[in-house]
């Protein structure tokens, strides 16, 4: 076990004697239960990503991977014990970030006050078509904004509702810079006079909440010792005179709350609060949300990274949404669009099947207690068999690609809802995914 300790070139802080590193760690299926528990109650283990399928992914002799940030001593804890094969990802959170932004937001990593400004200053420049309100606060006081955009102010009151929301996750500074990408090109495509987005506006009613954990969003931007930060900015106690900061806000919905792959240890990174909605993010989400239920179409939470479309449910593997068909058909409607804009493929799949059992989400809240017909979550780039090791941080120079992709897949995706025709493969193909889940699961 020496040996590992030469990887100390990988690490990202320090703590103690232990050195950290991110390593993809391979798993046989019969250790997959045990070591679950195993990181699910470390405080000192990170999960990138969490345990999941290698069949989904890359050809591999082990049944489950994932990837994590740990020390050392976890690191040979989970070879010696669960015979775990380690792949050292190839990161360097030393990489530089801007911090002072010029000539607008477009495409970068910015600051909560910059994109405040931005989408107020948007509303002012706009207000035939943007209005910005406050949905509530953050553990910290700060404003949580939710964007709306529509055309025909008048006849706001009766159109259907879509929500893109992102920044759950502090670290998935992508999210937040795609979900600003989308706003600025929709505007500017509705004064150019595109078709398509002239026709969703008069149609639909576009909400969008690009930061919905602000506190956490802002303690990740402060250091390269926080910049892996996953949760909000809560303090806890876990009972023995230790505090730990933050809940996993994913975890915090009402909805079969800590039923499954969540944590009741406020020092884990799955932390699901004390209570269902202990969080005022979440609260505030979920109170807008139901305000206007059951007008929502479609929810989309954007997170990364793994480049994958989930649909519900995430809290078990035994249950499936009642319009999986319609659901997948509009999701690969999407995703073969930016396939065969873009050469990217973004993989399709049911959460829990995809990725692992955790309640407490938002897609699974969304569709069964707010009445939304198509609820998702989305993991950006990049894609897991990408070893390059860019992970969360995504590079800003690349964040335009990635960005446009996600817009061309996510306008014809709402035109599905327009009754664009649905490619007659696709149908196909998800009659044949439904089939084949109610085989293997005896539906």
């Amino acid at each position: 076990m020496l040996q590992l300790f030469i990887y100390c070139v990988f690490a990202i802080q320090i703590r103690g004697i232990f050195c950290e590193q991110v390593v993809r760690t391979l798993i046989k299926a019969k250790y997959v239960k045990d070591i679950s528990l195993f990181i699910n109650s470390s405080p000192d283990i990170d999960q990138w990503l969490s345990l999941r399928s290698t069949k989904s992914y890359f050809d591999s002799e082990y049944e489950y991977f994932a990837d994590l940030k740990l020390n050392n001593q976890s690191l040979a804890y989970l070879v010696d014990k669960f015979k775990a094969e380690i792949k050292f990802l190839d990161t360097n959170s030393t990489r530089k970030v801007k911090r002072l932004v010029k000539n607008g937001i477009v495409g970068k990593y910015v600051s909560y006050d910059e994109i405040t400004e931005w989408m107020l200053k948007m509303a002012k420049e706009n207000r035939d078509l943007v209005r910005v309100t406050s949905i509530g606060r953050s553990f910290e006081n700060r404003q949580i904004y939710v964007l709306k955009m529509s055309s025909k102010w008048r006849s706001w009151q009766s159109k259907p509702l879509f929500l893109f929301d992102s920044g759950i996750h502090a670290r998935e500074w992508l999210s937040v810079a795609t979900n600003i990408f989308l706003i600025d090109k929709l505007i500017k495509q509705f004064r150019a006079n595109d078709a398509d987005v002239v026709r969703i506006f008069q149609n639909f009613e576009l909400h969008f909440v690009p930061l919905l954990n602000p506190d956490g969003y802002e303690y990740s931007r402060q250091s390269v010792l926080n910049r892996f930060w996953r949760k909000n900015m809560r303090q806890s106690s876990n009972g023995f005179d230790h505090t730990c900061y933050g809940v996993d806000l994913n975890r915090n919905f009402d909805h079969k709350w800590m039923v499954s792959g969540a944590s009741a240890n406020p020092c884990s990174e799955i932390y699901a609060g004390s209570h269902a909605v202990s969080e005022p993010e979440i609260k505030s989400l979920q109170e807008y949300m139901m305000r206007k239920s059951p007008k929502w179409l479609s929810h989309i939470s954007m997170h990364s990274y793994g480049a994958i479309w989930l649909a519900p449910y995430s809290y078990s593997r035994e249950h499936l949404s009642d319009n999986f068909q319609e659901t997948c058909q509009k999701a690969l409607t999407a995703i073969y669009t930016i396939e065969e804009k873009h050469g990217f493929s973004f993989r399709f799949g049911v959460a829990s099947h995809e990725l692992y059992e955790a309640s407490g989400c938002s897609e699974d809240w969304s569709k069964d207690i707010a009445k939304v017909n198509h609820t998702f979550v989305i993991e950006l780039k990049p894609d897991i068999t990408d070893y390059s090791g860019m992970g969360f941080e995504y590079p800003e120079e690349k964040i335009q690609q990635a960005a446009s992709e996600i817009y061309d897949g996510f306008l014809e995706y709402i035109k599905t809802f327009l009754g664009s025709a649905i490619q007659n493969r696709i149908v196909n193909e998800c009659r044949n995914r439904l089939n084949w889940i109610k085989e293997i699961q005896n539906y």
